[in-house]
């Protein structure tokens, strides 16, 4: 209505200039125009927009004079099949704008959801999805999983990570390598997430290579690893499956610093850790075995486990220590 509202008035000033007066009936719909029309004698008329003539005023209300004022209702058929082709077309483009707008603002309450999407196709690297909604939405190629491959008709699961405004279209940017993107998937595949008994305290992920989750359960009958990794893994099977085989690490959360720095250098086990809790360091003796499971691949697990903590950790040889 309010697009209705600044349309009319818009085409009934270029056709009346300011001598009208317009009510809408917001309940009903209804709009009712009026005017106010000087009564002058019949020989002087000089706009019709402004002036009635004495002979035709009395017809009307037989009381009145000249320079009396006369409030006519203007009718539909007097604004002419030129003004409402006009004023159609300004509602087409408006309504069109309108919607697009709204659409908009309700695809932004959905950033950080989780949809379920078909590759279109692919250009550049970029693949560009389709689902029921008629939506444009690309993954570019910063926010793909290393190594992942993409065909034609294959769905996967996506974030929405942005939603932008371009050229009067709505593009849905999607990411499949940000961490938000496997907590999603998390609660998607184990409830006790999904309802709140097990909570996920920090997730640190390098996207195609490993991934660190620390959780933890609001009720103590729960074994929160156990009901994350299911039977005989069946739940993190699916989730390592759909983010192309990438190693996820579960370790319960702790308060207890030393026994939190422990537990984030899994799998490596640990002789002997010491740490600076002013400077946030962390000294973590493993035996000559352990080196390589505690610093990882490129450094990955070393990198994760210091995301994780927020502690700055060194890896370092428990026999050379002795020595």
């Amino acid at each position: 209505m309010s697009i209705i509202k600044k349309s009319f008035i818009f085409f009934l000033k270029k056709k009346y200039g300011k001598n009208y007066k317009i009510f809408f009936n917001y309940k009903n719909g209804e709009i009712e125009i009026w005017r106010d029309l000087k009564i002058v004698s019949d020989e002087i008329i000089k706009n019709l927009n402004k002036q009635i003539e004495i002979s035709k005023a009395i017809k009307i209300k037989n009381n009145l004079k000249i320079g009396d004022y006369l409030k006519e209702k203007i009718e539909y058929q007097q604004l002419g099949k030129k003004f409402f082709f006009s004023l159609k077309k300004d509602l087409f483009s408006k309504f069109k704008k309108f919607e697009i707008k709204n659409k908009f603002q309700i695809l932004k309450k959905k950033i950080g959801d989780i949809i379920y999407a078909k590759v279109d196709y692919i250009m550049n690297d970029n693949i560009f999805f389709s689902n029921n909604e008629n939506n444009k939405m690309i993954l570019l190629k910063e926010e793909q999983i290393p190594n992942e491959k993409f065909k034609k008709g294959n769905s996967f699961f996506l974030l929405i990570k942005k939603v932008k405004f371009i050229k009067n279209k709505i593009y849905l940017f999607l990411s499949r390598k940000d961490k938000n993107f496997l907590k999603k998937l998390l609660e998607l595949e184990i409830p006790e997430i999904s309802n709140g008994l097990i909570i996920l305290k920090k997730i640190v992920r390098i996207a195609g290579e490993r991934s660190k989750i620390a959780i933890k359960s609001k009720n103590q009958t729960i074994d929160p690893i156990g009901t994350c990794v299911g039977l005989k893994g069946s739940k993190l099977k699916n989730i390592i499956k759909e983010i192309n085989n990438e190693i996820i690490d579960i370790i319960n959360y702790s308060s207890n610093i030393e026994l939190y720095l422990t537990r984030s250098i899994s799998p490596a086990k640990v002789a002997m850790i010491k740490i600076d809790r002013k400077k946030k360091l962390a000294f973590i003796y493993v035996n000559s075995e352990e080196i390589k499971k505690a610093i990882g691949n490129k450094k990955t697990n070393l990198r994760l486990a210091s995301k994780l903590t927020g502690y700055k950790i060194y890896i370092l040889n428990i026999k050379k220590k002795n020595l």
